[in-house]
């Protein structure tokens, strides 16, 4: 029990008890239904019921002889007014969610080779190559040269672009060099060795629209092409881009909750892609910068990259204590706006596409960055006096955590390559790796399925590896600093013991989900099995959004077993639900498995690895 709080209902919610496991969080959801302010609970509470048609994946709006609305229990009219059936329009609303995923990761792939490129060419001195190490290694592995490092970095920027905008029939280039070999072999034999993404772009729309494909297995197949282009070429950019041009970091020491917030600072929150939080946070410690906060009466300026993960976002406004919050594309709730409107923050989004009403827009480039980055604080610090006394909230809650390293950063962190791992996988001292990735939801208690989950996990010898929203719950659940070992089963302590990381690894934010699937490549490698036959898995407890699914669906498509904990919308369609929790199985070896409760679906896992079991 949180001191100060009952498991009376909040006013006006119809939640009883608590909407999250994570301490701050009550306390601030329900000052902000003391004062008026509806958070994301509240809104999701208003829209109970939810349509059952919708849920189900049964209600179509391809056409406007719609919304159809399809009885999938045989009481009422079978298909939609086309004739499409309950398989049809969900797999079309699959494939429709998938691509805005996708297309998303893609964005920030086209601002990493922009700022690529301006750095290649001399346009831009705010960043630079820091790692040219790992340029040379991806350029290797593609096949790429040139004599002096600027013009490999450009090569490799512009073949990635032109993967990206190519319309032509040859298969995609990262696919065929970086995924081993037996997972590429099953993609060409089974249709789901996507080509460039502008193609598959093309023919996803295509596929879905009225009166086109009529194959829902068709369609399903298409946003599984879609899903690999995501993790293999648009995550992929953002990953490596991160890498070579920000440089390999180390495991460190980090702190989240909302505590981190000092009512004695200037406080800046941001979400906003690693490139240009680097940026803000670097303008924080101008000392012209500094000596205007002091003036102000703050004593420092703090900037905040996320304490918490994405369903928390609003909680630091109604803290009353944040001047600023920064923010890009990624997961936005457009009600901060209205929040913050009720407070003293300023809101700033500084993606280049992307509009917020009601928001200052302030475009970040590769080429004014840095002047950018100062406005911003210069804004905080002129907005730090227009706090409102009676509405400050001082949160408490801090959870220190390792930071999250880069691939190189975590096989070094392991003495200089993964066998480490991969032999404690052969010898049986630990089941498998599991990745978790991606969201929290309201519809669920926020981070407890990711905690249950990751818990039994690592109780039971299963190393893990997690991204996102994930690694946030992680990190703020105590999972993720070195001495949460003590949870862990003998096996994995042992192994990690020596190395000092913890039994939960965070390795940075979902625009760079791909590095857990790089880091499994290189396992796979060191264990010397095929790919899809390695005791791996991924969940994603509280998935939400495009993003996620199609991370779902890449990892199954690597024959992952991929776990979901917040249902998808195909249960009212049988055919769809069947491909991808049994027939995929049969493909690929790997499968979706729909679990909402995290203990059974942390024992569906570890069923799993034992099946996987490499140990004689």
């Amino acid at each position: 029990m949180i001191p100060g709080l009952t498991e009376k209902a909040y006013i006006g919610l119809k939640i009883k008890g608590y909407v999250s496991i994570t301490p701050d969080v009550n306390e601030l959801v329900k000052k902000a239904d003391l004062e008026g302010v509806d958070t994301v609970w509240h809104r999701f509470q208003y829209q109970q019921p939810q349509c059952g048609f919708g849920l189900t994946g049964v209600c179509c709006r391809h056409c406007n002889t719609g919304p159809c609305r399809v009885d999938p229990f045989g009481y009422g009219f079978p298909t939609g007014t086309c004739g499409a059936s309950p398989d049809l329009i969900a797999s079309r609303d699959l494939l429709d969610l998938v691509v805005h995923g996708a297309t998303t990761r893609l964005q920030e792939a086209l601002i990493m080779i922009n700022t690529a490129k301006a750095v290649a060419e001399g346009r831009t001195k705010d960043y630079g190559l820091k790692n040219p190490e790992r340029l040379h290694e991806l350029a290797d592995t593609l096949g790429l040269k040139a004599e002096k490092d600027l013009d490999l970095l450009k090569s490799l920027a512009e073949t990635l672009e032109t993967e990206i905008h190519r319309l032509t029939d040859e298969p995609l280039l990262t696919a065929v060099k970086l995924v081993p070999e037996e997972i590429v072999e099953i993609w060409e034999k089974n249709d789901l060795l996507p080509k460039g993404f502008s193609r598959e772009l093309m023919d996803a729309n295509y596929r879905s629209n009225m009166g086109t494909d009529s194959d829902p297995i068709s369609v399903v197949k298409q946003a599984i092409r879609i899903s690999i282009l995501d993790g293999l070429l648009a995550t992929f950019t953002t990953t490596i881009m991160d890498e070579i041009l920000l440089g390999d970091k180390a495991p460190g020491k980090g702190r989240s909750g909302l505590g981190v917030i000092s009512p004695d600072n200037v406080n800046i929150f941001i979400r906003v892609m690693p490139v240009f939080a680097g940026k803000i946070k670097m303008a924080a410690q101008d000392p012209k910068l500094l000596e205007m906060a002091r003036k102000a009466g703050a004593k420092g300026i703090s900037v905040i990259i996320p304490s918490g993960n994405m369903i928390m976002q609003e909680l630091p406004i109604i803290t009353g204590l944040t001047e600023v919050m920064v923010v890009d594309h990624q997961c936005i709730y457009p009600h901060i706006v209205e929040i913050a409107r009720k407070y003293h923050t300023k809101i700033v989004i500084v993606d280049p596409v992307a509009k917020l009403p009601g928001a200052i827009h302030m475009p970040m480039t590769p080429e004014n960055a840095s002047r950018v980055a100062k406005e911003i604080v210069r804004l905080a610090v002129k907005n730090y006096v227009n706090r409102k006394p009676e509405k400050i909230y001082r949160p408490t809650h801090i959870s220190e955590f390792t930071t999250n390293p880069t691939l190189n950063g975590l096989k070094k962190a392991f003495g200089g390559s993964f066998k480490p791992i991969a032999d404690a996988i052969r010898d049986g001292s630990i089941k498998g790796v599991v990745v978790m990735h991606h969201c929290t939801n309201p519809k669920v208690k926020h981070n407890y399925g990711h905690y249950t989950i990751a818990k039994k996990l690592i109780e039971n010898d299963v190393l893990v590896l997690t991204m996102g929203c994930s690694m946030m719950a992680a990190a703020l659940t105590g999972l993720a600093k070195p001495d949460s070992i003590k949870l862990a089963g003998n096996g994995l302590m042992r192994l990690l013991a020596a190395f000092n990381l913890p039994p939960v690894i965070p390795l940075g934010p979902c625009v760079e989900t791909t590095r857990e699937l790089l880091i499994l490549y290189e396992i796979s490698k060191e264990l010397g099995t095929p790919f899809n036959k390695a005791p791996f898995a991924a969940s994603a407890p509280e998935w939400m959004n495009g993003k996620a699914l199609s991370a779902v669906l890449y990892y199954m498509a690597h024959g992952l077993l991929s776990h979901v904990g917040t249902v998808p919308q195909i249960l009212a369609a049988p055919g769809v639900e069947k491909f991808l929790t049994e027939e995929m199985e049969k493909i690929t070896g790997g499968k979706l498995v729909i679990e909402p409760d995290p203990d059974a679906a942390a024992d569906i896992i570890l069923k799993h690895l034992e099946k996987r079991s490499l140990t004689p």
